[in-house]
């Protein structure tokens, strides 16, 4: 099959290889999908950059392919056998079964090969079908950004989907800050956080042009302030004035000093990025607010034995595309004609756009499988 995979690390180091063997399910609880539309995401870029460039990537890693998330068709299930590891993986085993055949959106495993490729084999406790004829490069934006924004809201007190407003109490209305609101995350925190809460909550998104804030006003954000300028548009100090903060920028200490200023008493935040400047957070004032920090990272709950229902949180977002109460928040520069994945990896294309680091909404890139015809005149796929 043909991957999109790097042999060195760096970018630029990012090719086509058109002969890496089609993966096969290790196991009964995994699907082998045809990837129609991988996910762009900035954590793509790092895992590119993991090491300095040019270094070689790992053998047992090379070439890496990275991507996350995407959207695709189940072609088929793991072996017949039985998995003993626990209930969750004999429950997985059947729903692996059931999804042949089905249009699926999709995580993927960071320990494996990703969707930069034709195929890609993922647990099914990370698979979800879509609904019957949804647009698969909407679909697509869901997995890493939309469970993301779910988890976050989660652990900030604001839980998505039904009974979610027993979160906000009557006659109160809650204030949620989203710092970096006009990217994939912030879009889907602001559309979920409406979609569950309605008006009972306010919504403030930090950005950094016109452009931003006119996007995240679109998103379903109430207001926005600029990114350096927090603590002049809310109020700070032992009060504060927000009930819960979702950090999507690097937190350094003057963002993080301006963070634990507006935070109200016992409110909390939810840090999604690290960098180097999580090493040196001061929480003293966060700890005399009694405030809760949480962090972030898709990926964990994959690393600690699938602890979420992930697959059920995209459900949820999926439910909510087709009650219109939220929309995959593709980029207003997307469109079919620059997804294919040889125009996006080109020069300019929508991978040097989300390098570029100002990206509104989200990317994503359609897979092409490559075909070829036999000497018979018969089109044949090429794996």
């Amino acid at each position: 099959m043909k991957v999109l995979g790097a042999t060195r690390f760096g970018r630029k180091n990012l090719a086509f290889i058109p002969d890496r063997p089609r993966p096969v399910p290790g196991g009964p609880a995994e699907v082998l999908i045809r990837v129609r539309y991988a996910d762009l995401n900035p954590v793509d870029l790092h895992k590119l950059r993991a090491r300095p460039d040019g270094t070689p990537a790992p053998p047992h890693r090379s070439p890496l392919v990275v991507g996350f998330g995407g959207s695709g068709t189940v072609v088929a299930a793991g072996g017949d056998g039985e998995d003993g590891r626990d209930a969750s993986a004999a429950a997985a085993a059947a729903k692996a079964r059931d999804l042949v055949g089905k249009d699926v959106c999709f995580l993927a495993d960071p320990g494996r090969d990703g969707s930069y490729a034709e195929y890609v084999v993922c647990d099914a406790r990370l698979v979800c079908a879509v609904p019957p004829g949804a647009d698969m490069a909407r679909a697509a934006c869901v997995p890493v950004a939309g469970c993301t924004a779910f988890e976050c809201l989660d652990k900030v007190g604001l839980p998505v989907g039904r009974g979610g407003s027993a979160g906000v109490e009557e006659g109160k209305r809650k204030r949620l800050l989203i710092v970096g609101g006009s990217g994939g995350v912030g879009s889907w925190t602001t559309q979920l956080a409406r979609a569950t809460y309605g008006g009972s909550i306010e919504i403030i998104c930090t950005v950094g042009s016109p452009e931003s804030a006119e996007w995240c006003t679109r998103m379903g954000a109430d207001r926005t302030v600029p990114h350096d300028g927090i603590d002049e548009g809310l109020d700070a100090g032992p009060g504060g004035s927000v009930d819960a903060v979702i950090c999507l920028s690097e937190p350094t200490r003057r963002l993080f000093d301006s963070l634990a200023g507006v935070l109200r008493p016992f409110g909390r935040i939810c840090l999604v990025v690290a960098g180097d400047a999580i090493r040196s957070l001061d929480l003293s004032f966060v700890f005399f607010k009694s405030g809760t920090v949480w962090t972030e990272t898709v990926f964990s709950s994959i690393r600690c034995g699938y602890h979420l229902d992930q697959a059920g949180e995209m459900a949820t977002i999926l439910e909510a595309m087709s009650a219109g109460s939220a929309r995959a928040p593709l980029s207003d520069d997307w469109s079919e004609d620059v997804s294919g994945w040889e125009e996006a990896n080109g020069e300019g294309g929508l991978i040097d756009k989300l390098d570029g680091g100002h990206t509104r909404g989200k990317y994503v890139m359609k897979i092409t499988t490559t075909i070829y015809l036999s000497s018979r005149g018969v089109a044949i796929s090429r794996d």
